[in-house]
């Protein structure tokens, strides 16, 4: 998890491009695994790589001793690393260049003097604005609050509250906000995330899932309408699926994922301190889609941790694949990176968590005990500097480097938009369309159709008035030449007759 609170159209155009054929994935030059991404048919095509992996880590090279299932990643605002070692019952402090440990965590001290340690700890996060370390010590059924001398400010226990209905308390994931209020992620609680304020007060739950409505879901419904309360204490319940993870932003946007979740707009969510989920109106799928060319049999994505970066770009990971989805912060899929595999660059089916720094991601593995690291490309490079100058609206400072992506990448769909918004605000409108047409984006291209629409008559406005009034014109003396051949036409016989009647 990041630093929670951070301080910080064709498919020819695309082959003349790149030189790559569309359908087939390659493996890349420097990754160990097929690198691919989705082109606007959503299609899986190979691409190039946004980050390569540079190496492993274990706690043998940071000179702390063999990691057992590491559990959970976070960043300080210093850059010091945390890394919970579940199975030794520590959490490890690790330098900014993660090549030494700095510290251990493994015993505090209540203020009588008194020691207490860890059993199986499953999340950290450390707070820039309360100071204190937090930690999901999930084997004594706590969240320990400690200063950096690793004494107790304070402990989380199950509460005593009718608000809080469940038998146990299993702490798995924390996050703080700026006023101090704590979340955890309990293991077992499908009510949402648990949230205590920042004296321990327990507050209720924030951000739960929805329960998908299904036909079963909708006849459970109208039933319990008329049911008893002794058949509705027999009858199953439809409940939703429990938070996984979560991290949260500088402005105090809460971030979620869910790893079994039974509705697709629940696996990735931006929810707001209403309890709002943001995401809910994008046209999005988190994860991979059905298309994917993949090693082994299909499966479904199950996001296990998600870390919003600095810059806000969202990096989902995915337990079933060991792959990680970096998306921007409106949802748009940059780069997929990480596979199942022995090789630097793959890992075993138990990714753990995702922590980033700069342009580097690290990923941890519970099964072979390591936190790799993956470093941004130079291709990643320009994709990254163009999305941001793309999504704070400098688009026609972003035309060059997407002309430089695709360049090296014809198949990348976002550049193909990117280009026809820096046309657009250039007011060439056809060329505008052009792309947003090779980009298969409707909205594009209908916006640039109608500033086309807009200058074409600008252009003509004297053509069109002229032809106008030459037809209305050509309307008046047709109809006032008929009206006087009418007038003038040799009367037929029976209007002859009416006039001698009327004689």
């Amino acid at each position: 998890m990041h630093k929670k609170a951070k301080r910080l159209a064709a498919a020819s155009v695309s082959l003349l491009l790149t030189g790559t054929v569309i359908g087939h994935l390659v493996v890349s030059a420097s990754e160990h695994y097929n690198v691919y991404n989705y082109d606007r048919w959503d299609e899986a095509v190979s691409s190039q790589a946004g980050y390569e992996a540079s190496r492993a880590v274990s706690g043998t090279d940071l000179g702390c001793g063999e990691f057992n299932t590491p559990s959970d990643l976070f960043r300080d605002s210093e850059n010091n690393f945390y890394v919970v070692d579940n199975g030794n019952n520590r959490v490890v402090v690790v330098d900014s260049t993660f090549t030494e440990a700095t510290d251990v965590l493994d015993t505090f001290y209540y203020e009588d003097g008194s020691e207490t340690t860890l059993n199986a700890p499953e999340g950290v996060y450390v707070s820039e604005d309360t100071g204190y370390t937090y930690i999901a010590d999930t084997g004594n059924s706590r969240c320990l609050v400690v200063d950096d001398e690793n004494n107790m400010q304070m402990e989380l226990t199950k509460p005593d509250s009718t608000l809080y209905e469940n038998e146990t308390f299993k702490p798995q994931k924390v996050v703080v906000d700026k006023a101090g209020n704590i979340y955890l992620v309990l293991s077992n609680i499908t009510s949402g995330a648990a949230m205590f304020d920042n004296t321990g007060e327990f507050q209720g739950y924030f951000g739960s899932n929805s329960v998908e409505a299904t036909a079963e879901v909708i006849a459970d419904y109208f039933w319990n309408l008329i049911a008893t309360d002794e058949m509705r204490a027999n009858s199953s319940r439809n409940v939703a699926a429990g938070i996984t993870n979560f991290d949260i932003d500088d402005e105090g946007f809460i971030y979620t994922v869910t790893q079994s979740s039974s509705t697709e707009s629940d696996r990735v969510k931006k929810v707001n301190p209403a309890g709002y989920n943001l995401y809910s109106s994008l046209d999005v799928t988190f994860g991979d889609l059905d298309s994917a060319s993949t090693d082994t049999s299909d499966y479904t994505t199950q996001m296990v941790d998600i870390d919003v970066d600095d810059i806000g770009r969202l990096n989902c990971l995915d337990l079933e694949s060991g792959r990680v989805f970096q998306y921007d912060e409106d949802g748009n899929l940059l780069f997929i990176l990480g596979t199942t595999a022995d090789q630097v660059g793959g890992f075993s089916m138990k990714v753990t968590a995702i922590e980033t720094m700069d342009e580097n991601i690290y990923v941890s593995d519970a099964m072979k005990n390591t936190v790799t690291i993956f470093t941004e490309t130079d291709f990643g490079g320009i994709v990254h500097e163009a999305v941001s100058l793309y999504n704070s609206g400098y688009y026609e400072e972003a035309l060059e480097p997407w002309q430089e992506v695709l360049k090296r990448d014809g198949n990348y769909r976002m550049a193909y938009v990117g280009i026809s918004s820096a046309l657009y605000n250039e007011s060439d409108y056809e060329g505008a369309m052009k792309y947003a047409k090779l980009a298969e984006s409707s909205k594009q291209y209908n916006k640039a159709f109608e500033g086309y629409r807009s200058e074409w008559l600008d252009e003509n406005f004297v053509w069109i008035v002229v032809v106008i009034v030459l037809l209305v014109a050509l309307w008046i003396f047709f109809y006032i030449r008929n009206k006087r051949k009418k007038k003038n036409a040799p009367k037929n016989l029976i209007d002859l007759l009416h006039e001698g009647e009327e004689e």
